[in-house]
């Protein structure tokens, strides 16, 4: 996790930069400098995915041919290894001095944006082969491995901060501060021209960020550039959650699409409704379409459109702001519930799975359940209590959700029937009746700490090299703090809220 900042402009300080030779209609290649900030920040942003793709160029695939049945399958050379083949058309393994000598482009270039480029490349692709590994062992869609980066894409780039060397920042205001990359000149393509006291321009140049502050920059090891959004993110790591106390309470959380999280109190915690920008985003959306329907008629480009560009801009905007409201709530939902508890319990979530596309006849209502599914982040708000979870030392564990909302919390009886609605849970063994969130987040509640128990009770038997003994869970197991009729009662003394994890002997 890291900060981020908003870009509010850019400034150039020193000499102009080189940006490389164009080569003329006559084919003669001429040197160009820039004085403009804002194409000195594209410059670097394409010279960051031009180095970033050379060394995309030297990761291989595996080489696959269609069989006798349709089916993909992996070529085997004569020893009986997969036949290995590089992504792209052609390779290019060279070191960051030469790339410099081949291309002009590159040669005014920060070192320490060039060299970003490898841990960049390696973290995407090895992040990417270990995340297909994990799906693949459960059972998921493993998904594609990264490729090149595109042109059309966001302008980006990274710089190493190393110890001050650059990236550097300066707070110059209560909520402003500048971030001042650094570069220099070729010593054979001095800038034209002369300074205003006469002399010759010197090599090096400063390129300052300014960015607008919500909160004090913690130290950090390099700086991300998105020049498309304005943004600047301080990659360094996520402080704990402050105000956290030791609390010993305990809750289940269940998480879903009518509550967005209920816990075992009978608390519901929903996310903002973001029905007002999905609506708005679909008008951009039907009008990109329209603009594509009428270029085909008449026989041009869609994309070149002033108009479609228009509709393509406001709708990522409107995306991001969803996508801004949603994480707003995760992040605000998973300091609550780490601030006052000691300890987690939440259901694991194969949300792949459930946001599948539908066929048949209830395709249409599947999509809407997806998009709710979507707006909920569900799985960003289990990812932030995680992590804060760690940092804080607050104990988290995920149970499997399986019959987590067909079985009775008081009896234990099992069944379908059960779940009469989607908020009414009526036991036919017990006849307990209550709220069928509330009822699954107490079963949350019970089998997190009954997987907990159980975890450190073969911890210690591990490390003291005795048999295995009870663990003292009967809290966690008692069956009298509810009313069979009405649910978890209310007040502290009938609440799971205070419950403290069992101690391990």
């Amino acid at each position: 996790m890291s900060q981020q900042v908003k870009i509010t402009r850019a400034r150039l300080h020193g000499s102009a930069v080189y940006l490389g030779d164009v080569t003329g209609a006559d084919g003669t290649a001429a040197p160009v400098w820039s004085a403009n900030p804002d194409e000195v920040v594209g410059w670097l942003c394409d010279g960051f995915r031009f180095r970033f793709n050379q060394r995309r160029s030297t990761r291989c695939r595996y080489l696959t041919c269609q069989d006798r049945d349709g089916d993909r399958v992996m070529v085997i050379d004569p020893a009986g290894e997969p036949v290995l083949i590089p992504i792209g058309r052609t390779v290019t393994d060279i070191t960051d001095a030469q790339a410099r000598r081949q291309h002009s482009f590159l040669a005014a270039m920060p070192g320490y944006v060039l060299e970003a480029t490898l841990k960049t490349e390696v973290t995407d692709w090895f992040s990417a082969g270990k995340r297909r590994k994990t799906n693949k062992a459960a059972g998921r869609r493993p998904g594609a491995m990264p490729g090149f980066r595109r042109k059309d894409s966001d302008q980006r780039f990274v710089c190493w901060f190393n110890g001050g060397r650059n990236a550097v920042f300066t707070k110059t205001g209560r909520r402003s501060g500048v971030v001042t990359i650094s570069g220099a000149n070729p010593r054979t393509h001095r800038a034209p021209g002369r300074a205003a006291d006469g002399k010759p321009h010197k090599l090096g140049w400063k390129i300052t960020l300014h960015v607008r502050l919500s909160q004090p920059i913690r130290a950090y090891t390099s700086v991300r550039v998105n020049w498309t959004r304005r943004e600047l993110v301080f990659v360094n790591e996520p402080l704990p959650v402050t105000g956290k106390v030791n609390t010993g309470e305990v809750v289940g959380i269940d998480r879903g699409v009518a509550h967005t999280a209920a816990d075992d109190r009978g608390r519901f915690y929903d996310a903002p409704q973001t029905a007002g920008l999905d609506r708005q985003r679909k008008f951009h959306q039907r009008r990109m379409a329209k603009s594509r329907v009428i270029a085909a008629r008449e026989g041009r480009r869609y994309s070149g459109s002033r108009r479609y560009q228009a509709h393509k801009t406001a709708a990522a905007d409107l995306a991001a702001r969803q996508a801004r409201v949603r994480d707003d709530f995760a992040h605000k939902l998973s300091t609550q519930l780490v601030r006052e508890h000691d300890f987690i319990g939440i259901e694991a979530l194969h949300l792949d799975r459930m946001t599948r596309r539908g066929k048949g006849i209830g395709a249409a209502a599947k999509r809407g359940l997806n998009r709710v599914l979507q707006n909920a982040a569900l799985a960003r708000l289990a990812k932030h209590i995680e992590y804060k979870s760690k940092l804080a030392g607050v104990t988290f564990v995920e149970v499997p959700a399986a019959y987590t909302s067909q079985r009775c919390h008081q009896c234990g009886h099992t069944a379908r029937e059960n779940r009469e609605s989607q908020a009414v849970f009526s036991c036919k063994a017990c006849s307990w009746t209550g709220n069928a969130d509330t009822n699954a987040a107490v079963n949350v509640r019970e089998e997190a700490l009954t997987r907990w128990a159980a975890q450190r009770t073969e911890q210690l038997a591990g490390t003291s090299g005795e048999k295995p003994g009870g663990v003292a869970v009967s809290q966690a197991g008692s069956k009298s703090k509810t009313d069979p009729h009405t649910g978890p009662a209310p007040g502290p003394a009938a609440s799971a809220m205070n419950r403290k994890p069992p101690e391990a002997a």
